[in-house]
């Protein structure tokens, strides 16, 4: 991949990935060389890298759109984050750091201080972080890469539709992981991130039942 190329790919996927580009976006690549100062060429390869990995997809008449992003899909990665990160919490406990212990402690700080003041985005940010956190002690990093994969889902919807519900109520749920990790307290943990996982998919397929209504209703 070119220079060029590399630039294109990497400033639309942050685009796409933030909510910045909505679902159903079109991209029209003159439009899109201008903006970056490069020929078609780079934009066509930067929006080939893009389709392989689901972002934008290629409709007929050559239009190109930003993949959309189906309630569905959500449900399904918020299934597959439940099966999976109560393994991973479990296994990290263990080898949980005291300094990743002081990184997560200040973490939840700083969820309760931009909740009260009402920024969601800076919320979800340290709530994602928490978790990168937590599974740097995960020694199975194979399980890690699935689960930072399905979460970069998860974090498009947030940006996308801001499903604030879903995580309003996450702060208690992490002190208490928090607490439970500190006393390597592997089975408490397993249990506890479950439950934070199952309640968050509930909330998750009521926000996704309101939408297909919605969307039916209009």
């Amino acid at each position: 991949m070119s220079t060029k190329t590399r630039f294109v790919y990497e400033s639309l996927r942050e685009e796409i990935v933030q909510g910045h580009l909505q679902p159903g976006a079109r991209l029209v690549f003159s439009r899109l060389a201008e903006r970056f100062g490069v020929s078609p060429i780079p934009v066509r390869e930067a929006v080939r890298q893009l389709e392989t990995e689901g972002l934008v997809e290629l409709k007929p008449h050559t239009r190109v759109e930003v993949t959309a992003l189906p309630w569905s899909e959500g449900v399904w990665v918020s299934e597959l984050r439940l099966a999976l990160e109560p393994v991973a919490a479990s296994e990290a406990t263990p080898f949980v750091s005291d300094e990743q212990l002081s990184r997560t402690s200040w973490l939840l700080d700083e969820m309760r201080s931009v909740l009260d003041a009402g920024d969601y985005s800076a919320f979800a940010e340290r709530y994602f972080e928490f978790h990168d956190s937590l599974y740097e002690a995960t020694p199975n990093r194979r399980l890690v890469a699935t689960i930072l994969e399905l979460r970069e889902t998860s974090k498009r919807f947030h940006r996308v539709y801001r499903c604030e519900s879903v995580l309003r109520t996450s702060e208690n749920d992490l002190r208490r992981i928090w607490r439970l990790v500190r006393w390597r307290d592997q089975d408490a943990v397993y249990e506890a991130v479950r439950e934070h996982r199952s309640r968050s998919l509930s909330c998750f397929k009521e926000l996704a039942n309101r939408a297909e209504h919605a969307h039916a209703a209009g």
